[in-house]
């Protein structure tokens, strides 16, 4: 018997008897899969009662009435089950799974029709698994439903960022956040790899910093503001020459740490600048002079260095001085107080420092330290007097 090219149907022959047989067999076709909902696409085993006209999608692995029918049409009719292949892109409804599948290459794929939830989302773009909403647009407008709105970028813990990105050629330029912290940042690129800070504030007191510095709105300038040492800072002394001139040299070497022999340790670092400021030293036996930097005083014959690669070629016998042998002064990192005093270290304009009766005095700084991201202080080779910090220009 001819029948037609997709559904089956069967024509009504010439000259045929009972053509009523074969018109109705058409019709039983038609009901079975025009508007095609099935119960659902799970079951391999039929189901003991079912209703006329029930269909389902016969599950893997099918036993009994419905063995070797994997993935046929299975429709209840006429008190026996009927079945239908599907040909390549028919749209089925299951009712159980409230969604359409689609048959491709031989197997029933799930259409996905819900915004809620819905794995990827692009408009005018193309979504993928790291920007599973994708937007094309003039712009976009995110609108009020009765009163406000609140636009929420929530992240794991705070050692993740939460933030906006501006992009030019998907190359980032500005971001805004609490990026690695709890701190809200603004920052800027020029390249997209190197970012500066432009303001931070601070997630506990909300006050704001600007590493970068503020500029002038009419020059373009930078303009500094005095910070007063907070007074729980305490004594901020920077340099306190020594009371009695020495020539130390070099005892020892060992990893970080310089021995100077019997109590010449104060005679480049004073006791008093511990945790406050490191200062430079030079190696004037070595040709050209080399140089380090002091971090602190760790017993009165040692001084320990910020880098210990500064000093593993020194010797025993090699003479130190703080004064640099070809600029006659004396450098200076205030980094530690910085810290201490601000909870922070950036690049100081200036200080402003105290040598009690002697008066005080202001120093610009303008020279970027090698062992910091602070400015450094520079003295004269034969500063005599005690120095502390009033104030930071920054």
């Amino acid at each position: 018997m001819e029948q037609t090219s997709n559904l089956k149907l069967p024509y009504i022959a010439p000259s045929q008897a009972q053509k009523h047989v074969t018109h109705n067999e058409a019709i039983r076709v038609l009901d079975a899969l025009v508007q095609l909902s099935v119960v659902s696409r799970s079951l391999s085993v039929p189901s003991a009662v079912a209703a006329e006209g029930t269909r389902y999608i016969v599950g893997t692995q099918a036993t009994g009435l419905w063995a070797n029918r994997d993935n046929q049409i299975a429709a209840w009719q006429d008190g026996t089950w009927a079945f239908f292949t599907a040909l390549e892109g028919w749209n089925v409804w299951v009712e159980e799974e409230e969604n359409f599948v689609v048959f491709h290459q031989n197997k029933w794929i799930s259409m996905e029709i819900r915004t809620n939830p819905v794995s990827r989302l692009g408009i005018e773009a193309t979504a993928d698994d790291t920007n599973r909403l994708s937007i094309k647009s003039p712009a976009s407008l995110f609108d009020h439903s009765g009163a406000g709105h609140q636009l929420k970028i929530n992240k794991a813990d705070d050692n993740q960022a939460a933030s906006l990105l501006f992009q030019s050629n998907y190359q980032g330029r500005a971001e805004m956040g609490t990026m690695w912290g709890r701190d809200f940042r603004i920052k800027t690129s020029a390249d997209g790899s190197k970012w500066s800070d432009v303001m931070v504030a601070d997630g506990a007191t909300g006050l704001a910093r600007f590493p970068s510095g503020v500029a002038h709105a009419a020059t373009g300038k930078k303009q500094s503001g005095f910070i007063f040492l907070p007074a729980s800072s305490g004594v901020a002394t920077i340099f306190q020459p020594s009371s009695t001139p020495a020539t130390p040299t070099v005892v020892s070497v060992s990893a970080n740490l310089l021995n100077l022999g019997a109590n010449m340790a104060a005679a480049i670092f004073a006791t008093s600048m511990r945790g406050s400021a490191m200062v430079r030293i030079w190696n004037t036996t070595r040709s050209p002079a080399q140089s380090a930097w002091v971090k602190w005083d760790t017993t009165a014959d040692q001084l320990q260095v910020s880098n210990p690669d500064h000093i593993k070629s020194w010797l025993k016998g090699d003479a130190i001085q703080i004064i640099d042998p070809l600029k006659k002064n004396i450098a200076i990192d205030i980094s530690p107080l910085m810290q201490k005093a601000f909870g922070a270290i950036f690049l100081q304009d200036g200080v402003s420092l105290s040598a009690g009766t002697a008066g005080d005095t202001t120093i610009p700084c303008n020279e970027l330290s090698p062992v910091s991201s602070s400015n450094l202080v520079y003295l004269k080779g034969d500063e005599k007097r005690i120095l502390t910090v009033t104030g930071v220009y920054g």
